[in-house]
């Protein structure tokens, strides 16, 4: 099954269910348009083979939700969300300096986020989610303890240096995934989020429970 966040194209001809009420039109004109919907965590009721998939409309269309099902069969396509350094191109002029420094500073430390939420949706669609309230939202691949605290330190400097905000989660081995600020602040037990749900693990437990998720 694919992991939350991944981005999935439809088949032109694809059957598929809205979730949102009264969304229908709205998601056949998305799909119509070639933009992609996004994997949402599954609720359990789905059954297999099934998708649970979002589509966040952008601030012009008041930030709507809309959500709908489809199964894997009906996809074209999928990958993971975009590197963060490919999407600097479509955000907006002035944040291009403070991206470019964060990329920077990921390359040193051997770990390129993948980018979601409204700097994602923008350079993926060329539609204007970007905001200057808006947050980066990050995904960050780690393999140790070591990579770990050295992104946690990375995203805590550039938060401060150039008084932007960055969310996002640890990508953990075996799919686990923590949000980086809660490991930041150095919590002994955190939330850590799965395919099947969400756990309390010591901080410890991190990269010792590799095939849990």
């Amino acid at each position: 099954m694919l992991p939350r966040h991944s981005l999935v194209w439809l088949k032109d001809d694809a059957t598929w269910q809205a979730l949102t009420p009264a969304a229908g039109p709205r998601l056949r004109d998305w799909l119509r348009a070639g933009h992609p919907a996004v994997v949402a965590r599954r609720d359990g009721s789905e059954p297999a083979g099934q998708l649970r998939l979002g589509v966040p409309l952008p601030p012009a269309e008041a930030k709507l939700r809309l959500s709908l099902s489809t199964a894997m069969t009906q996809l074209q396509r999928h990958s993971p969300p975009p590197l963060l350094d490919a999407a600097i191109a479509a955000a907006p002029p002035h944040r291009h300096a403070a991206l470019q420094a964060l990329c920077d500073g990921a390359r040193a430390a051997a770990a390129m986020p993948r980018v979601f939420g409204s700097f994602a949706w923008q350079a993926l669609t060329g539609l204007a989610y970007v905001q200057d309230s808006s947050d980066l939202d990050l995904l960050w691949p780690v393999d140790g303890c070591a990579q770990t605290d050295a992104i946690a330190a990375l995203v805590q400097t550039w938060e401060q240096r150039h008084g932007l905000r960055a969310d996002g989660e640890l990508l953990l081995p075996g799919g686990q995934a923590v949000n980086w600020r809660e490991y930041a602040s150095g919590a002994r037990q955190l939330l850590v989020k799965s395919h099947a749900g969400c756990a309390l693990l010591p901080r410890t437990a991190l990269f010792a429970a590799r095939s849990a998720a």
